[in-house]
């Protein structure tokens, strides 16, 4: 298994490495996953968070002048902040699709701004290697895939997750648009996931079945508790995630939302937003 010691580069293929950032924690698990990718030009998916020795492993992994571009999945803190440190120790291109505009700095981290906005579609090429920019909406609305076409990996930010799932986390969070994103990702080739958070996923097919499928029974889940009565939403939180831990609960809450204001969309339930009652349609 790759070495997920934080500060350690650790191989993961010919043209992959990966860095674990300190940050460990009830949301970030192991700690935010930072690749790089390439040889002679590198490009730096995700800088992690705003951590001195944490960069400076990355540019020593990399060689200062090897490293063209610093690729951010999305604007949240633990994958964002220290892009502005990065960008001060390298001058690399920062390319991202945000952060929005109504992101707080406390969510986005330190100020930074990319230097190109990504289009999705669009091809990042360097020595030898090539990055496909997909727009994957839905656990953050500026959310980007990364596709390393000579390996068929994806870099998933965090759409997917090891060992654990997505928080959809509204007003920025969107359940119906990370449906639709994931089902994007599902009609790819692919031969192994690189989530923003803990280890490689080596069967892409299957656990991209699974993401959609625990999304379809939550909402199955929720639907059927607000047929036995209307609910507020840590009445369902208490009904549905009983093996969550309480810490948790509140995350849970938001994505209990998600699925509610995505329902209300379709015409299928009722309510207002987290503190109201919410019922069948």
């Amino acid at each position: 298994m790759p070495d997920m010691t934080p500060g350690v580069a650790s191989a993961l293929s010919p043209l992959v490495r990966r860095i674990v950032a300190p940050n460990p924690g009830l949301m970030t698990g192991p700690g935010t996953n930072t690749y790089l990718v390439g040889i002679d030009e590198v490009a730096v998916i995700d800088p992690g968070p705003d951590d001195a020795g944490h960069i400076e492993a990355i540019v020593g992994a990399s060689m200062r002048e090897r490293i063209r571009w610093i690729l951010v999945t999305h604007h949240h803190i633990d994958h964002s902040a220290g892009v502005a440190r990065l960008k001060r120790a390298t001058d690399a291109e920062i390319v991202a699709f945000g952060p929005p505009k109504s992101a707080a700095k406390s969510d986005a981290g330190a100020d930074w701004a990319p230097d190109r906005k990504a289009q999705d579609g669009e091809v990042i090429e360097g020595t030898e290697w090539g990055l496909e920019v997909l727009h994957t909406p839905g656990h953050a609305s500026d959310h980007l895939c990364f596709f390393l076409e000579e390996e068929r990996v994806l870099f998933t930010g965090d759409t997917v997750l090891s060992g654990t799932t997505a928080v959809i986390n509204p007003p920025d969070g969107d359940m119906a648009a990370y449906l639709q994103s994931l089902e994007r990702l599902r009609k790819r080739r692919l031969t192994r996931l690189c989530p923003g958070h803990g280890d490689v996923l080596d069967e892409p097919k299957a656990i991209l079945a699974d993401y959609v499928a625990h999304r379809i029974e939550r909402e199955n889940q929720i639907l059927e508790a607000l047929t036995a009565g209307p609910s507020k939403v840590t009445d369902l939180v208490a009904k549905i995630y009983v093996d969550t831990p309480e810490a948790l609960h509140d995350m849970a809450g938001r994505s209990v939302l998600a699925h509610l204001q995505k329902l209300k969309a379709e015409g299928r339930v009722s309510g207002r937003d987290v503190n109201s009652v919410w019922k069948v349609a």
